[in-house]
């Protein structure tokens, strides 16, 4: 792995013109990659690192990099989606906590549209915000109408039609639902929909006590079953799954199972992977 890192950064270090980024006099040399291009010792007088810092980073020896450091290699060698969170996974083997590039996270692939086309249940995709991206032709069906929310959460804990679609509101899913606003609001602190969002909840006279209690802690619903009035099936339960794109971490797939009947399905065994040679 030391490796592989080590030649995508001397390939885009290569790629880069001392004298375009000002350093042709005085700048000391170090080890340059093979066909010129920057120094390393250039590279971390040019990004203001400690000597040292980025040849560590190159050669393998700075596993746990400050997220400055990563972000400002990323941004001075052009990295890509794919090379920045390749190289969140060569030096912390796990993904950036956020982009490199502001606008790269908030779109992804139109071929979306027929992954949830060709499933059997209503199935949407929204935005860290819970603006909808994306649902397929059952999901209109959930609503009075069929008049689809333009923002689902919105929707959820403060739409009159929610209180009496989603069984039993108060208690089996307002609480549960509650919390990723919270979320949302720690993630995001200056985003001013989500501001505006929290002031419109603590003003609703039902919403604004749930949330104000900061119920039961709950990350995500995948797997969970709730009681749920469909508007052209009658009463249920309602199943749902979660998902993000690889290609976005903002973005989630909710996929929704209906059942109709007065109990929930009874839930099957947790999925395992075989192990392998066994």
């Amino acid at each position: 792995m030391k490796k592989a890192l080590r030649i995508l950064l001397q390939r885009h270090r290569a790629e880069l013109s001392p004298a375009a980024l000002g350093l042709t006099r005085g700048a000391p040399q170090g080890r340059r990659p093979q066909g010129g291009g920057l120094s390393q010792q250039q590279v971390d007088d040019y990004l203001g690192f400690g000597r040292g810092t980025y040849e560590r980073l190159e050669n393998g020896r700075l596993p746990n990099a400050p997220e400055h450091v990563l972000r400002a290699v990323g941004e001075l060698f052009r990295l890509n989606s794919h090379e920045w969170t390749w190289l969140w996974r060569m030096t912390w083997r796990r993904d950036p906590p956020s982009p490199l590039h502001g606008d790269s996270d908030e779109e992804i692939p139109a071929s979306w549209l027929r992954v949830i086309d060709s499933l059997p249940h209503a199935v949407y995709i929204t935005n860290y915000r819970w603006e909808l991206v994306a649902f397929n032709h059952r999901f209109p069906r959930l609503f009075p109408g069929r008049r689809v929310p333009a923002n689902t959460m919105e929707w959820m804990l403060l739409d009159p039609d929610a209180r009496h679609i989603l069984g039993d509101w108060a208690t089996s899913w307002a609480p549960f639902v509650a919390p990723h606003v919270w979320a949302a609001r720690a993630a995001h602190p200056d985003d001013a929909y989500l501001a505006d969002f929290e002031r419109r909840i603590l003003a609703d006279p039902e919403a604004g006590p749930i949330y104000a209690d900061f119920g039961p802690i709950f990350v995500h619903p995948d797997g969970a079953c709730r009681p749920f009035n469909h508007p052209e099936a009658g009463p249920g339960w309602m199943t749902l799954h979660t998902s993000s794109p690889k290609s976005s971490s903002r973005f989630v797939t909710m996929t929704m199972i209906f059942d109709p009947g007065p109990e929930c399905p009874e839930a099957l065994p947790p999925l395992r992977a075989h192990q392998s040679g066994v």
